[in-house]
Order: structure tokens, then sequence, then C-alpha cells
């Protein structure tokens, strides 16, 4: 399914985003069913949110023998943000949207939660690993599912080791070191968390060496691919929220 529009939801307004190359001549912003706003230029908008609001719809009119022919996506509010979720220490966020949108469903992006505010991630780039916003995520990634493990005892657990192998790494930063470095290369060792380190492999490294929890993998590298597939068949987590668009292209 094709996209034009990408939708990020924050606390008191929505930005829409024109993601695919149709030259519309205009785009109408719809909340519960209400026109809002009318837009006739530009690619990137912006709309007021209320508490009460539900839905989106998004429509844009291209010109086809003088004709506007419209083009819609709609979109349930509530969910792709923080409202009306929570979060809980050892809750994993898994995107199949990538912030290269080349890359959506075939890399995405994952990362711990490990407190009610903050993820740990490995986003690319130095720092290999890094503390933010649970909502930097969701705005970056709305596309994506949450998972949660049954025992809380064992998201704590893997939570903890995240949290001590980002201070850890910031020692070693401190001292010139900078290890580990980002890297996807297939012939790192998925147990070894000095060397090199990726999104879905802080994760695994979490649950295995701070909860004694090993996910499966199927083949060199642990994507996020793989970690959405094992979670969302695992009876050990439970899916939180899970966006209707999360979907990976190949098995990786």
């Amino acid at each position: 399914m094709i996209k034009h529009f990408k939708v990020i939801q924050n606390k008191d307004c929505i930005n829409v985003q024109q993601v695919s190359k149709i030259a519309f001549h205009h785009i109408c912003l719809y909340l519960d069913g209400q026109l809002v706003a009318v837009y006739y230029r530009g690619d990137n908008f912006y709309v007021t949110l209320e508490k009460k609001h539900k839905h989106l719809m998004v429509v844009g009119f291209s010109l086809n023998n003088q004709m506007n022919v419209p083009i819609g996506e709609q979109y349930v509010l509530g969910t792709s943000g923080t409202r009306g979720r929570d979060f809980k220490a050892g809750d994993v966020l898994v995107a199949s949207d990538n912030v290269f949108q080349a890359l959506t469903g075939y890399m995405g992006h994952s990362a711990i939660v490990v407190d009610e505010h903050n993820v740990i991630e490995s986003p690319g780039g130095h720092p290999a690993i890094r503390k933010d916003t649970i909502q930097q995520f969701l705005d970056k990634h709305p596309e994506h599912a949450q998972f949660r493990p049954v025992s809380s005892e064992l998201g704590e657990s893997a939570a903890s080791y995240a949290k001590e192998y980002l201070a850890a790494y910031q020692q070693k930063l401190e001292k010139g070191e900078k290890k580990p470095v980002f890297s996807f290369k297939l012939t790192q060792s998925l147990e070894d968390p000095w060397e090199y380190i990726y999104c879905s492999k802080l994760i695994w490294l979490s649950y295995s060496l701070g909860a004694d929890y090993k996910l499966d993998n199927d083949y060199l590298w642990y994507s996020p691919e793989d970690l959405y597939t094992n979670l969302k068949e695992n009876d050990d987590f439970k899916t939180i929220y899970q966006h209707e668009f999360v979907k990976f292209h190949i098995d990786t």
C-alpha cells in the first residue's frame, strides 16, 4: 500500500507531512469528520489537537482532466502518541518505518524503555548508545509496535542492564575509548557487547545478559524484523500497541 502522508501526533498538535511525490492541488485535514484546514502550498502542515479528537482524515486533491481527484488516508488518534498508553521498564519498541524513507520496511529501528518517559537506543553514528525520550521515538517512528514482557521482573532486569551498559559506555568515552561502535557488520558476535552495536542487538543483549533470556535469532545479525517477528508470537511477551502499517518486506 502506497502511503502519501506521514502523521506525527504530539500532545496538542498534529504534524502532517506529505511523503509521496504527487503534485496535489490542495490538501484538506478533517478531525472527527469536520474540515479544520485547507492547504494550497507546502508539504509540511500543523493543526491544533484537542483531547476529544479521535480521528484524522487527510485528503489530497490532484487535478486530472480538470477534475479534482481525492486521495484520502485515515488515522486513529490517541495511539501513535502517548495518550492512552503507558510505558514500563523493559518494554520494547520496534518500528518498521525509518527516518530514511527508502529504508522503511527493510531496516526499521528499535529501542528499550527504561522508565515511563525514556528509552535507551543505538540510533546510528556517534554516540553509539544514548538515552532519549519515548516521545522522540514515537515522533520519528509512528509505524511501530510496543511489546511488554509478561514478567515485570524480566523487563526490569533488561532495563537495568541497558542503563548499566550505557553508563559503562559513557565511562569508556570519557577515557577516549570509542567502544562499541555502531555497525551492522555481519561477522560480529551477537554476544559481544563491546566491539559493535546496533539498535536491535542492544535489546538482545539487555535481555540475554541482563535477564538471562535469549531471544531467538535465525540469521547472522539480529535485525528489527527478527525482534518484531519473535515478540509478536512469544507467549512471554504481550502486544501493547501495534500501528496498522507495521510491516517488514523481507525476512532478515
